[in-house]
């Protein structure tokens, strides 16, 4: 019965973890091909929308999006 009780806690968690996600994390993570945390410019090629505000949306102009930068992403 614990086991059970286990595996339904284990399943709901897994439903609720990808209900809970974002559509901008889920663009992000889409995005991130080689998933290192960041997009790089060859990365946000496959986006036209993300492509038109790389600029603006690289604050620091590494050349490179972040989590928290692509947060500012309006699309």
């Amino acid at each position: 019965m614990k086991q059970l009780i286990a595996a339904f806690s284990l399943m709901f968690l897994a439903i609720s973890a990808t209900v809970i996600a974002s559509p901008t994390n889920v663009r992000f993570a889409h995005l991130d091909k080689d998933m290192n945390g960041q997009i790089s410019i060859i990365e946000a090629k496959q986006d036209k929308e993300v492509m038109k505000q790389f600029t603006d949306l690289d604050e620091n102009d590494d050349e490179v999006i972040s989590k928290t930068e692509f947060k500012s992403f309006k699309p």
